[in-house]
């Protein structure tokens, strides 16, 4: 149950040469080993107040302890946690997947979302860092000209603008959750400003029909906020597209409704899912 400084585990035993810290492959090369999952990372607490590393009013933990899944390393996550044992909180790390690197190194809970990114932290458990994101997605962020009408966007930028879609969702959901309605019409708002529907409906037909779950998050979020203007729009387009695909899927061949049984079930989930949140 105990642990270890991750910092003198990397550097003095998973980083050694001595060959009584290897193992032997099964071709005769020594590996390099790591004899414990459980590793802690020493936390300053004034240090990581004075560099911003936390918020005034964060939580913060005198350890970060964590325990690693996996039972081998590869070398770019043995570089990672290199990276994190020899920083010691000088500079910000930031990651882009929190769901694959908290899979390979158990550090989920203390990855933190600043914006479209996750910050590490020495605070558990808080996934949204709300006023940093705020200020980012108010201020920050751009939007590759998707305000001004007409311009077009291929199938992989509109896959970054619904990832960017996703974000004053899930920001917006956490204040009208915090009863902050007004920051989060405000954060709604601004999304719907910066992309015109023109450009980028609500509802639109997309692989596994990404853009419009990711609509729906948003259109619970308005509803949460209290912006029943922007629901209803957003609920139009998300609802105009999906009884389109079921008209489309309705007019094929038995045989092929049966190959595309799955798209048809889903569609069908969403429009309920949709009905079920207007007649709420």
């Amino acid at each position: 149950n105990q642990f270890y400084d991750l910092y003198d585990l990397m550097k003095n035993y998973v980083g050694s040469d001595d060959p009584s810290t290897m193992a032997q492959s099964n071709n005769g090369d020594l590996l390099n080993t790591y004899p414990v999952k459980k590793v802690f990372v020493p936390v300053d607490t004034n240090f990581v107040k004075q560099n911003g590393t936390v918020n005034a009013n964060d939580s913060i933990v005198n350890q970060m302890t964590f325990e690693i899944p996996k039972n081998y390393l590869q070398k770019n996550e043995s570089a990672i946690l290199n990276i994190i044992a020899a920083n010691k909180w000088k500079r910000p790390i930031y990651f882009n997947s929190p769901y694959e690197i908290n899979q390979a190194l158990g550090i989920g809970t203390y990855l933190r979302k600043d914006g479209m990114t996750y910050r590490l932290v020495p605070v558990k458990g808080k996934e949204i860092n709300s006023e940093t994101m705020f200020n980012n997605l108010m201020n920050k962020f751009s939007f590759g000209s998707a305000n001004i009408r007409g311009v077009y966007f291929d199938e992989e930028n509109r896959r970054h603008l619904n990832d960017f879609r996703g974000a004053f969702a899930e920001l917006a959901t956490k204040l009208a959750d915090n009863n902050r309605k007004e920051d989060a019409r405000k954060i709604l708002e601004r999304c719907d400003k910066m992309m015109l529907q023109s450009n980028f409906p609500y509802g639109m037909v997309s692989r596994y029909n990404q853009y419009n779950r990711t609509s729906l998050f948003f259109l619970n979020a308005c509803y949460k906020a209290g912006d029943t203007l922007l629901a209803k729009r957003v609920s139009a387009s998300v609802g105009k597209d999906l009884i389109q695909q079921m008209e489309y899927y309705q007019s094929l061949s038995e045989s092929k409704q049966q190959a595309m049984i799955t798209e048809i079930q889903e569609a069908q989930l969403m429009l309920q899912y949709l009905q079920q949140m207007e007649k709420k």
